[in-house]
């Protein structure tokens, strides 16, 4: 998933966050509709009544005969127990599962902040929880910060397994050659440009054996081994999925094809099972569409397929359409199927009543201001941890008791349907804090299940003669407060040429809000795209000179709430709107699901401030190698170092500060690009920083 200041996961985040959410958000959604309308109607044709006895749901089984032993040749017994485990399961029950983001400095898995935080919700811990070697390489992997990361991640898998759970790891794979500390190809200020082809022998996708991109490879891959074999020492298996959304063009590995990504899948596996003797995992490919199939590294080479599936919101659709395409795709291979991301889970009657009963469900993290936990409603929380179809910590029988076995586990009656639910958003209509003395440009939308509100609201227009002039505009910035408590939402901006430009439009990359999360955007307008193609040098320029209009253009499914926007400037310096003339008339165009757009605030709106974002008169600077807070009134406030990927890299401050000016100094920390945030004590704060 990209991972999102969250975002990413994924628009992680990103697009994630995730798997990135916007790659989810424009699919097409014709067969979406068309399975939810079966859905309806079968729905409507049974007769529930309010009692459970009635509305029980056997759980009937249609998935192929999967095999009862791992891919693996030589797999440990844990490894053995720990597939058999899903095998026997699989079609029947479904395993609870939680990603971490923040694992701080645990060693009891259920003090974890994610895993703490599902069971302040439901009353019950999950079996599966998420870690990520995110910091297990790269550029400043040898830090001390990631490796504590890295550490108790390992740490707390430990204790996982010994509790009768199942630790599962994702690797962010940062650039192999550690020329940047990234993963991403674009949509953030540093990106790789890593090749991993260049590994190849011309012309071919075998190895280069003695090419130093080989070296570089086999050397992140024995590093990873590594932390295997620490745990297979320990007798502890695991769930590994390595190179996840396979196809997805914004992770260096999905970028060279499928017949690249292949190659590179086997070395990992091959390098990881054959050389270095990690013998303890299940594997998990992890397309990032169910229609891959030239992503397949091979049948031999993994032992479950997963999804990452976003936004669903009516906790149905898209599992199913998702579970059926995969079938369709790859169920001659007989392999288990798992959500392996998830923002709402799959509700279990839903999945029983159409006999897609997934493996696994893992919510994203709650932590590093992800709040995917919040993406399911409490109702259909406390229904499904409930329920005897859905497998939970304390249901475990202890690695040490489980006892191989040949045939699936008896049927299960779900004890629920998900219509006699409250499953309800409330979404609240909050408006900025300042609103008497600042103005905003109000955008709100609600749209329909499964489809997406898109709208281009005009900014800027040559008729209006409030255009500047772009020609050799690099950077926009503009302020952003998503209202949505449980929704991110991603934008970007477009620009309309004039009829020198053919009228043509054109895109930079975009940014992603966190729900209710209020931020400052920075759009890198050098990534340009017109008609498939990044405009540089005189056609950007040419272009950018001949403007008809500038938009905000905004994507979200299944989104009810309002947007705020405020002060787009380009370059620091030109403003194209401020969004504090009220009499300014906003005009939208393609505003599928827009229900309005207006300038609001300068005294003109009366409503309640609910809110604070933004507030001018408490300020955040840096100032050399100190943070510089000026706070108009004491309180608790929490000033925290991101990386540009959103995980937090420190607290630099957490407690009571007076009001006044504050010094607080960054120690410790290695160099590179972070943003700040500074929240309490009236304050709500972003600014980027360069540590030299």
């Amino acid at each position: 998933m990209f991972l999102m200041t969250k975002s990413l996961n994924r628009f992680q985040i990103l697009f994630q966050s995730g798997s990135f959410l916007i790659t989810n958000l424009l699919q097409p959604f014709p067969l979406y509709f068309s399975i939810y309308t079966k859905y309806l109607t079968e729905c409507s044709n049974m007769k529930f009544t309010h009692t459970l006895a009635a509305i029980a749901i056997a759980a009937a089984t249609t998935q192929a005969a999967v095999s009862y032993t791992p891919v693996t040749e030589g797999a440990t017994g844990g490894a053995q127990k720990l597939y058999n485990f899903l095998a026997t399961n699989y079609g029947v029950k479904t395993i609870s599962g939680m990603m971490t983001g923040d694992v701080g400095s645990a060693t009891d898995i259920k003090s974890q902040v994610d895993v703490d935080t599902m069971y302040q919700k439901t009353g019950k811990y999950p079996v599966l929880v998420g870690f990520d070697f995110l910091f297990a390489t790269g550029l400043n992997s040898s830090s001390s910060w990631y490796q504590s990361y890295t550490n108790t991640a390992l740490t707390l898998a430990k204790d996982l397994w010994n509790k009768g759970g199942i630790p599962a790891f994702t690797w962010h794979w940062k650039d192999p050659s550690d020329s940047v500390d990234q993963f991403y190809v674009n949509g953030h200020d540093t990106v790789t440009t890593f090749d991993f082809t260049k590994g190849f022998n011309s012309g071919t996708t075998t190895w280069n054996t003695s090419s130093t991109v080989y070296q570089e490879l086999v050397s992140d891959i024995d590093e990873i081994a590594a932390y295997f074999l620490q745990l297979q020492k320990d007798s502890v298996a695991a769930v590994f999925r390595p190179l996840h959304e396979a196809s997805g063009a914004w992770f260096w590995w999905g970028t060279q094809g499928g017949a690249a990504y292949q190659a590179l899948y086997n070395l990992v596996y091959d390098r990881m099972v054959n050389v270095d003797g990690v013998k303890n995992l299940v594997w998990v490919w992890n397309p990032e569409y169910a229609t891959d199939t030239d992503w397949n590294p091979g049948s031999t080479k993994y032992d479950v397929i997963s999804l990452d599936i976003y936004e669903a919101y009516n906790y149905t659709n898209k599992f199913v359409t998702g579970y059926n395409t995969l079938t369709t795709n790859f169920g001659a291979e007989n392999k288990i199927f798992a959500v392996s991301e998830n923002g709402p889970i799959p509700d279990i009657s839903t999945m029983t009543l159409n006999k897609t009963v997934w493996s696994w469900w893992m919510p994203w993290y709650q932590s590093w201001s992800g709040k995917f936990l919040d993406q399911t409603m409490d109702a259909v929380w406390k229904a499904n941890m409930s329920d005897p179809c859905t497998i939970t910590l304390d249901e475990m029988p202890g690695w040490n008791n489980y006892t191989i076995s040949t045939s699936q586990v008896e049927a299960c009656t779900v004890a629920y349907a998900l219509g006699d639910l409250d499953t309800a958003r409330t979404v609240a209509d909050v408006y900025p804090g300042d609103t008497a003395t600042n103005g905003w440009l109000r955008v709100k939308f609600s749209t329909p299940e499964d489809d997406t509100a898109k709208g281009n609201v005009i900014i800027a227009s040559s008729s209006v003669g409030n255009l500047a002039d772009l020609s050799s505009a690099t950077t926009l910035t503009m302020t952003v407060y998503n209202t949505n408590e449980l929704s991110g939402i991603w934008f970007t901006v477009a620009f309309l040429g004039n009829a020198s430009t053919g009228w043509g439009w054109a895109q930079p990359d975009g940014c992603w809000v966190n729900a209710g999360d209020s931020t400052t955007c920075t759009i890198d307008l050098t990534t340009t795209t017109k008609d498939k193609v990044v405009l540089t040098g005189t056609d950007y320029t040419t272009f950018m000179s001949n403007l008809s209009k500038v938009y905000i253009e905004i994507f979200g499914e299944n989104y009810t709430g309002t947007i705020f926007y405020d002060n787009v400037v380009v370059d620091g310096s030109t403003t194209i709107n401020a969004f504090d003339d009220t009499t300014e008339t906003i005009e939208a165009e393609s505003d599928k699901n827009l229900v309005v757009a207006e300038i609001i605030g300068k005294g003109k709106t009366t409503a309640i401030a609910t809110h604070t974002a933004m507030v001018s008169a408490s300020k955040l600077s840096v100032q050399g190698s100190s943070i510089q807070l000026t706070l108009t009134k004491s309180g608790t406030i929490s000033v925290d170092l991101f990386d540009l990927q959103g995980h937090r890299v420190a607290n630099l401050h957490n407690g009571s500060l007076s009001a006044g000016v504050h010094a607080i100094a960054m120690q410790n920390v290695n160099k590179g690009v972070y943003v700040i945030r500074a929240k309490g004590a009236g304050l709500n704060a972003l600014q980027k920083v360069i540590v030299k």
